[in-house]
């Protein structure tokens, strides 16, 4: 294709463009609504998985070690622990850390604790596992340590921790996947109406010779435009949303301290964001354009 044609495709398409404001706004505004849409699903997706991601990193599980046993046994119990690699990383609670914890707890009870020492509690090991699909593998090989007196662990929560995942994970892709097929349907009937309303002047293109893609590109290129003006205003919409979001959570001090709910920086995702609005803003703008100039190319 020679330098001069591709200039004039470029330049007709900006040209039909602005010709046809109305319909260029209409199709804009629906491929803003579209991926404005999408991009809620994906934020909503990296949200989840974070927080996914941050409740398996909490320790999962306590291993008490018998009152009686010496600083070398319960090395010996540390050492097993250390070596397991199913276990991902462990803390060492002593025996002064456990008695001070009973204190806390009890509270204003704390006077039962009187006539006992650090002394009379155990040692422990808190416990974080690399996955939480391990947690009765190392509950057995831990119970059959002759140092070890019980487990304190939930496998109720761990399990439910392992299915929120699971379901986190596919339900994200499904949501995605589905708003990804309707903004493709969407958009693709949008520029279908741009083409419909200019189909006398498709035709007469045709009646005088002009080739198909010589007809074809000019769309291609207005609908590419189109989609990536609505991209970029998609983006910069919901990115002041979700700031503003962002800036709503950091000052509730309660959801900020408690550790429960963290919310992804902005700065951390804008790429993926506005990368994936501008594929697929110019992909369905140009699928888009060459299937609805399609059929009127039939003279």
């Amino acid at each position: 294709m020679k330098i001069r044609t591709v200039r004039h495709i470029i330049k007709d398409g900006f040209v039909n463009t602005y010709r046809n404001k109305l319909m260029s706004l209409a199709s804009t505004v629906i491929v803003v609504a579209s991926l404005i849409i999408f991009g809620f699903f994906l934020l909503v997706s990296y949200n989840l998985e974070l927080n996914v991601k941050m409740w398996q990193e909490q320790p999962q599980m306590e291993v008490f070690c018998y009152t009686e046993l010496d600083a070398t046994q319960v090395k010996m119990v540390e050492d097993s622990i250390k070596n397991n690699d199913k276990i991902a990383e462990y803390i060492r609670v002593s025996r002064e850390e456990n008695y001070e914890k009973a204190k806390e707890k009890l509270g204003k009870g704390s006077d039962l604790l009187k006539g006992y020492g650090a002394d009379t509690f155990m040692e422990s090991f808190i416990i974080r596992l690399k996955d939480t699909q391990y947690s009765q593998e190392v509950v057995s090989s831990l119970e059959k340590m002759s140092g070890v007196e019980k487990i304190s662990y939930s496998q109720n929560a761990i399990d439910v921790i392992s299915r929120i995942s699971y379901w986190i994970k596919l339900g994200s892709s499904l949501m995605v996947t589905i708003f990804l097929v309707v903004s493709v349907f969407i958009i693709s009937n949008t520029i279908k109406l741009t083409v419909f309303a200019r189909r006398k002047e498709i035709n007469i293109m045709k009646y005088i010779g002009a080739t198909d893609w010589f007809i074809r590109w000019p769309f291609v290129v207005e609908g590419v435009i189109i989609s990536i003006v609505g991209a970029i205003v998609a983006f910069v919409i919901s990115a002041y949303g979700y700031m503003s979001l962002y800036d709503k959570f950091a000052q509730d001090l309660f959801l900020a301290d408690s550790q429960l709910l963290k919310m992804v920086d902005i700065s951390e995702v804008w790429p993926q964001l506005i990368l994936s609005y501008l594929a697929i803003g110019v992909v369905v703008g140009m699928i888009g354009s060459f299937l609805s100039i399609r059929k009127h190319l039939r003279v």
